[in-house]
């Protein structure tokens, strides 16, 4: 186990995280505003009678559903990326319980 690659890895994969985190909340804060300007396009287009028809007028259209869909995806990646840390995590801490107990076994041994 090598103190600069476990650094490394963490600063490489803590970084993969934090940049899918942020692309992720990105796309989930502009939801509600993507939401109004289609629903107030609906409503001045006299597609829709009322505010709650322009919003389900503006829930329907492709515009929505793909920001939706990218939203999902971004949240996957950030999902993949936190998996991927907590996994270099784990076998950081699995590396260094072995070589504790290689270490009593050792102490012992004498």
């Amino acid at each position: 186990m090598i103190p600069n690659d476990i650094y490394r890895t963490f600063i490489e994969t803590g970084n993969a995280k934090a940049e899918a985190y942020y692309a992720y909340q990105q796309l989930d804060s502009q939801t509600k505003s993507i939401l109004a300007q289609l629903t107030l396009a609906a409503k001045h287009s006299d597609q829709a009678s009322s505010m709650a028809e322009a919003t389900q007028i503006a829930l329907a259209t492709d515009q929505f559903t793909n920001h939706l869909r990218d939203v999902s995806a971004a949240r996957l990646a950030f999902d993949l990326a936190d998996v991927k840390y907590k996994a270099t995590d784990a076998l950081f801490q699995a590396q260094r319980t072995l070589e504790a107990s290689e270490r009593a076994a050792n102490r012992s041994a004498t």
